[in-house]
Order: structure tokens, then C-alpha cells, then sequence
């Protein structure tokens, strides 16, 4: 029996999603900028893809794109273009790449990238954001859930401190890790932009989602054809977009990921003695649903991940985007975790469709090559 548990690398396509894709290749192949009716039926299932993001997330405007590097691209990029000036861009050391490098890039404009500081437990530091802000900054960008340990970040004490100290900047929020499994209310919180990836809940790659609050202006930067009302040019996914529908309909309202996870947890706590938790507790609120990094200490996570693969359980060590780089990971080393715990870090992540019985074969393996395992520590 294959385990998988990687989810925060990539899932599965639904049934749902995956007939709809073949549907929408099959019967929905015109092009939706097109006039006759066929393809506006296509338009009109886009429209539908539209509303049923806005209404999950309470926003005022959704534009596709091609995932949710590009999504988190084009809300940095794109509205720090649109402001008048230049000054500080913010973002949270726990930061994707996608976010972290963008941001970095920001300098190239003329703006000043600061890192945003995080706490033990992988959490943004509010005290030494509070320091940061003044009337110079003119973007904060703040991960809903970081895709390594699980933290669910406080975008609302974020949002308390953007709207005292410095109103006028723009919030973004990387959302990838977070759509579906974590509510948002854009309005409510007050973010102006949020990005999110089809293939993190069950639908396709490829396909992705920039969201925005209604606040901020934005200005494209890749030109053409004038799609998504001029802000994203080039011909729309639509086979992707039905798919991303799909998923969006049928993720589970109700599900066990948290008991799962946790039932995970417990287990290797209570007979491992080399544990170590990276990020919140387990149990905490500040903990998904769906993520657990931990560390077998002495057993390093590449050798740990291969033993488990060769039981058919497929784990993770880190961002999918950057694990075959030979490096610690960045968002450990910001929460001060020690050379060999973070590389002993191991990334288990679940989805809606994981059964406990998966869970409790996971389990057990990981006991029965932490005990082969750790007698054999790399000097």
C-alpha cells in the first residue's frame, strides 16, 4: 500500500477535477475571448471558476494565472509599480521564494527589502514588526500558512498594525498553503491581494489565482492580448480554470486532517525518543491542520525520507521548490533551529482524502527505521 503524504508538495487530482478537465478538453476547447456562443459558454464557465474563489476568500476581484508563483509575482510587482515613490517592502523571513526573491528583487526598482523576523516557533515576530513600520513602508508581505512547519501566520494582528502605523501600505498574502484549509475574509482583514495554486487542493498544475481586496491599483507586467481585463495577458487555462472549479466545489467541507495529524504526532512522540518538533505545537491554533515538521534527531531527513520511500511512504523535507538544494532551509535557520536539527527535518503533509489507517502504516514505519537508523550517526 502507497502512502502519500507530500501534499504540500503537490496532490492528487480529484475524480471532480480530472473529468472536468477532460470535459473542458473534449467539449470546452474554444477560445473564451472569442464571439460565438461555444466560447462564450467557455467565458461564462471562467465567470463561475471566479465567483467561486472570490466568495471563499470575500474578494472583490480574482485574475487566473499560471500558479502561485506567478500570482505572488504579479501582486508585488504589479501594485508596487502602480504606487507613486519608492520605500520599504516587507516580508516575513518564513517567506516561499517566490515571495522571498521577489521581494528581494524589489531593490532593482529602487525599494528597500527588509525581512520580517520570526520567533522560535516559526511565527512572524509582531514586536520587531511593530519597529519596522512607519509612513516609508509600502508593501508587507505576510505567508497565510508557511508551507515547511505548518505556522498559520497573524495576518489580523498584521492587519492592526499596517492600519495604526503605516495605513497606506499594501498587505499581501501568500495563500498557496492556506486556500481552503484556513479561512480568509479578505475585506474583513483588510488584505489587499492574496495568491493561490489549483495543484495544493486537488486540481491541476499550471493553474492558479490572484485575488484582490479592492484597495490596491494594479498594473500588469507581462503584456499581449489584453485577457483578465488587461491585467494578465495570454490566452486563459481554461481546461486548468475548470478543473480549479472543480476542486474548489468539491474539497471536503469536513474533514480529519487535524485528528489525523495529530494522531500522527502523538504516536512518534510517545515512541520516539529523538523528536523534535519544528514550528507551533501540534495542537495549537497556530498549527494547520494539514502540516507537521518534525526532526528525528540524529537520523538526517534525506536518509529518512529514502527509508520511508522504500515502504512505499512518501514524505517531504522541506519546500518541494528548493529540496534538491543542497542547503539548510531558510525558514528553520530564521526560527533558530541548530544545523542538525534542521537537517533532520522531516515534512509530513496531509490532504481531506488521507485515511487513518495510511496514518497509523506512517506511523509505524517511522518507529521501526528511527530504531535502524539512529544507531548510524554521520560524523
Amino acid at each position: 500500500m502507497l502512502v502519500y503524504l507530500d501534499n504540500s508538495a503537490t496532490t492528487q487530482p480529484s475524480k471532480a477535477v480530472v473529468n472536468a478537465v477532460a470535459s473542458s478538453m473534449r467539449e470546452g476547447y474554444y477560445n473564451p475571448s472569442a464571439l460565438y456562443a461555444p466560447a462564450l459558454a467557455a467565458e461564462q464557465q471562467m465567470s463561475a471558476c471566479r465567483e467561486a474563489i472570490a466568495g471563499k476568500v470575500n474578494a472583490k476581484q480574482v485574475f487566473f494565472t499560471s500558479g502561485g508563483t506567478e500570482a505572488n509575482n504579479l501582486a508585488i510587482f504589479g501594485m508596487l509599480k502602480s504606487l507613486r515613490g519608492f520605500g520599504k517592502v516587507l516580508f516575513s523571513a518564513g517567506e516561499h521564494p517566490s515571495v522571498r526573491e521577489t521581494c528581494k528583487q524589489t531593490a532593482k526598482m529602487g525599494f528597500t527589502p527588509e525581512e520580517i523576523p520570526l520567533d522560535q516557533n516559526g511565527l512572524v515576530n509582531l514586536s520587531a514588526l511593530e519597529t519596522m513600520l512607519d509612513n516609508q513602508v509600502r508593501m508587507i508581505c505576510v505567508m497565510q500558512v508557511n508551507n515547511e512547519t505548518g505556522a498559520v501566520q497573524p495576518i489580523e494582528e498584521v492587519s492592526k498594525l499596517r492600519n495604526k502605523l503605516c495605513p497606506d501600505a499594501m498587505f499581501h498574502v501568500d495563500g498557496v498553503q492556506g486556500f481552503l484549509r484556513i479561512p480568509m475574509d479578505m475585506v474583513g482583514l483588510q488584505v489587499d491581494s492574496y495568491a493561490l495554486s489549483g495543484h495544493k487542493i486537488h486540481a491541476g498544475k499550471g493553474v492558479g489565482a490572484l485575488a484582490l481586496g479592492g484597495r490596491g491599483r494594479l498594473t500588469p507586467i507581462m503584456f499581449g492580448g489584453g485577457q483578465e481585463k488587461g491585467f494578465r495577458s495570454g490566452t486563459e487555462n481554461t481546461p486548468g480554470i475548470a478543473g480549479l472549479r472543480a476542486a474548489i466545489e468539491s474539497f471536503p467541507a469536513r474533514h480529519e486532517m487535524r485528528k489525523l495529524k495529530l494522531r500522527l504526532y502523538e504516536r512518534q512522540k510517545s515512541d520516539i525518543d529523538g523528536l523534535v518538533v519544528n514550528g507551533p505545537p501540534p495542537e495549537s491554533a497556530s498549527a494547520a491542520p494539514h502540516i507537521l515538521n518534525v526532526s528525528f534527531m540524529s537520523v538526517r531527513a534525506e536518509t529518512m525520507l529514502h527509508a520511508l520511500e522504500g515502504e512505499g511512504i512518501f514524505v517531504g523535507n522541506g519546500s518541494a521548490c528548493s529540496s534538491r538544494k543542497k542547503q539548510v532551509s531558510h525558514v528553520l535557520s530564521a526560527m533558530n533551529c541548530g544545523v542538525k536539527q534542521a537537517e533532520s527535518a522531516i515534512r509530513f503533509s496531509l490532504s481531506p482524502y488521507t485515511t487513518q489507517a495510511e496514518i497509523d502504516i506512517a506511523s509505524d514505519a517511522c518507529v521501526r527505521q528511527y530504531e535502524l537508523l539512529k544507531n548510524f550517526v554521520r560524523r
